[in-house]
């Protein structure tokens, strides 16, 4: 029988890794030549199509999107396609928003197999990243590591609703620096009708091109290091009680998700939140050499302000694991944008420091991350995977993943 946890699940991973991280050398090998990078572009692009796109069942998502898939009829089926879109009663087509359900009929009308899906919304998802690098960042192959190491992995595997409403509101970025309010919204629009998450970018266009205040952006960090590291629960008691206002099932899922030990305990000291209080450090310190890098005033300070907003998500909503994991998911994409300014503003022998930590940090988030059975790596391109194993191993492991404590 196969164990639940075990490091051979990671290895994929870290040769994915080993791949983007050679590339990401042979790039800045070819810059300091003047040479060109686009077949490296074109390289990273295939890599990240050919594991992310023709991946097998990975992890949990898939029984989601699977049942929909099957349920969902072709556009020749004209009476299906309305009953897909105002069926009531399949409890997993409620939660599908109707922009998802159309890519999802589009793609069964050309092709009838699940794993259609899966390639269709990572070819979307890799042009999205290959236009977001090419314009932003500094270091298109770093880009893309910033990507797997902060978030990207979930993203790829498991959200592909929210990665549509999240690309849109990478490509919208443009709407705000040009104060084009009508594209914005359209752009992100779009992105609600793939994920409801997508309205929390709705507020942004009005403030986020704007310069916070040292202040501000200094004293939120203090604030919310002290709520952090205190565990000042302050949430759950402002949520029970909006629980009990509107009552009925609000009131239970109030009460259930304060009282369930899986959503509401705060991750604590932990590689995660270092990482995160050192990079806030290292981001504000470096704000002005970066800013002579981007020069567009606006465009730095969208992307400062998101990894803000990201940070004090973080920070403020720690007693909810749950909420940590989601919110953050919205901004994490100032990672990807702004380490890679990090690494072009260091000095040459920094560069090498840097470049030490990135490969052992890498490695090590692909291992800790992967080391679940579930993550456990197929390829429909040299393997077979089914269904009703992946249905087995998830109804068979998953209390042990979730409740790892628990014998």
């Amino acid at each position: 029988m196969e164990p639940t946890f075990s490091y051979s699940y990671s290895m994929p991973y870290v040769f994915l890794f080993f791949i983007f991280f050679l590339l990401f050398l042979w790039e800045n090998k070819v810059k300091k030549s003047e040479g060109s990078i686009t077949m490296i572009r074109y390289l990273c692009m295939l890599v990240f199509f050919v594991f992310f796109g023709f991946r097998g069942y990975v992890d949990t998502d898939f029984m989601v999107y699977y049942p929909v898939y099957e349920t969902a009829p072709t556009l020749s089926d004209t009476k299906g396609v309305l009953n897909f879109f105002s069926d009531m009663n399949e409890d997993f087509l409620l939660k599908i928003e109707p922009g998802f359900k159309l890519l999802v009929i589009l793609v069964k009308s050309i092709f009838n197999d699940f794993f259609s899906l899966q390639i269709v919304s990572c070819l979307i998802d890799v042009l999205f990243l290959n236009y977001f690098f090419k314009k932003y960042s500094p270091q298109y192959v770093l880009g893309f590591i910033m990507f797997l190491i902060f978030s990207g992995l979930i993203i790829e595997i498991n959200l592909l609703r929210n990665s549509k409403a999240m690309f849109l509101f990478i490509y919208s970025l443009q709407f705000i620096k040009d104060r084009n309010p009508i594209k914005y919204f359209i752009y992100n629009g779009i992105g609600l009708l793939f994920h409801s998450s997508a309205i929390f970018y709705f507020p942004l266009y009005f403030f986020l091109h704007k310069k916070f205040s040292p202040q501000l952006v200094w004293g939120a960090f203090i604030l919310g290091n002290v709520l952090y590291l205190g565990q000042v629960k302050f949430i759950t008691p402002m949520i029970v009680a909006i629980g009990s206002f509107f009552g009925g099932v609000y009131s239970l899922m109030a009460e259930g998700y304060s009282q369930n030990s899986l959503y509401s305990t705060g991750y604590g000291i932990t590689m995660g939140y270092l990482e995160k209080f050192f990079t806030f450090i290292l981001f504000y310190y470096s704000y002005n050499k970066i800013g002579e890098l981007i020069k567009d005033e606006k465009i730095l300070n969208i992307f400062f302000n998101l990894f803000f907003i990201f940070t004090v998500t973080y920070l403020f909503l720690s007693e909810y694991s749950i909420l940590i994991d989601r919110m953050t998911t919205l901004f994490v994409m100032s990672y990807w944008i702004l380490y890679p300014y990090i690494y072009v503003v260091l000095e040459r022998v920094f560069k090498l420091v840097f470049t030490s930590i990135l490969f052992l940090f890498g490695v090590y988030k692909m291992i800790y991350a992967n080391n679940i059975i579930i993550r456990k790596y197929e390829n429909i391109l040299w393997s077979k995977p089914t269904v009703t194993r992946a249905y087995y191993i998830i109804n068979k492991h998953l209390d042990k993943i979730l409740y790892p404590q628990k014998k």
